[in-house]
């Protein structure tokens, strides 16, 4: 998966950032995914990874990392996008068409964080390659 570190680098570097509140097809993507992420369904939410995720982490290791990461923070409370960034080129990942996402959102355990969703284009399709929480 992608570092931190070097997606933060991204998100200030990359050349188009879109409205928060424009529904494109990689934030329809991306909220669906979050709210398999929210309901648990950890083997379903993997299932909807592209390849440079599903490389970095197989089946089991994101079910594994999916609870130890988001149980604990208990359940959603609120949830909103605060920015969309469009890039080519991500540090260690192949030229393409990516969105970064970023969200603020509330949990019952954790009252402010702020999720980072990165997708891939794969064909017509986006799939989510790399998804960081702080």
């Amino acid at each position: 998966m992608i570092n931190a570190a070097a997606l933060a680098l991204v998100a200030l570097s990359a050349p188009a950032i879109a409205s928060p509140d424009t529904v494109t097809p990689e934030v329809a993507t991306a909220n669906v995914w979050l709210e398999q992420l929210d309901a648990k369904s950890w083997n379903e939410n993997w299932k909807g990874t592209g390849k440079l995720f599903q490389s970095n982490l197989t089946q089991e290791q994101w079910v594994k990392t999916a609870q130890a990461v988001r149980e604990p923070l208990g359940t959603i409370i609120s949830r909103h996008i605060l920015g969309v960034t469009k890039t080519t080129t991500l540090p260690g990942a192949p030229d393409g068409e990516y969105g970064v996402l970023t969200y603020g959102t509330a949990f019952t355990n954790k009252a402010s964080a702020v999720e980072t969703v990165v997708l891939a284009r794969d064909g017509e399709q986006w799939k989510i390659v790399g998804y960081f929480i702080r």
